[in-house]
């Protein structure tokens, strides 16, 4: 078991490396809502599995758990803003020597629903995403699926940004968290979810 983890540690690292990455200063996550109950929390990394972690709301935003960067890619701009995968550090021991590793958040989907779950995994790739000039957390596409029409090849455009954001219960990998989630398209599935914007603030 042990080496198949530290196999896991190495193969995120490989991945990492093999990227063109630019890791920014750290940060701290915030929510804005309109939904009293939930302006003005942080976000912090809770644990789903292993090497897992949901991104949990909790009123306090200090310590490592709530410590963040964004692997910026020389390459994804949106707008005049860079992108790059939303990492965080995961301590763990090898050999009896602490090491961060660093995991990246990817979407998680249920077919049977509309919202997504942000979560971290071991490597350092992911989910693009960005901040605007208001430190607002964005990821982008560049297309719009619903201007399509039969046999017409769509406009494609540069990427634009995308502020789907949501404060939601999820339940994931056997987890049941109020946690982070995005809305894929429309009113999201899940009754217990609240718009909300994810502001950076570095530390």
């Amino acid at each position: 078991m042990k080496s198949h983890v530290l196999s896991l540690l190495a193969l995120g690292a490989s991945a990492v490396m093999a990227q063109d990455y630019n890791t920014s200063a750290p940060f701290t996550l915030k929510l804005e809502s309109s939904d009293a109950s939930v302006d003005g929390v942080y976000l912090y990394s809770c644990h789903a599995g292993a090497g897992i972690e949901e991104l949990c709301l909790t009123t306090s935003g200090g310590g490592t758990a709530s410590t963040y960067f964004l692997n910026e890619s020389d390459y994804n701009n949106v707008e005049e803003y860079p992108t790059g995968p939303l990492v965080w550090n995961l301590l763990v021991n090898i050999d009896g020597v602490p090491t961060n590793v660093s995991s990246g958040m990817t979407f998680n989907y249920n077919p049977g629903s509309n919202v997504a779950i942000p979560a971290f995994g071991l490597g350092g790739g992911g989910q693009y995403v960005g901040f605007d000039g208001e430190n607002h957390m964005f990821t982008s596409s560049y297309y719009d699926e619903s201007t399509f029409e039969p046999g017409v090849y769509p406009n494609t455009t540069s990427n634009f940004p995308l502020y789907n954001w949501l404060a939601c219960w999820n339940y994931f990998g056997g987890y049941y968290y109020h946690a982070l989630a995005w809305v894929t398209a429309g009113t999201p599935y899940n009754p217990t979810c609240t718009s909300v914007n994810v502001v950076r603030t570095f530390i």
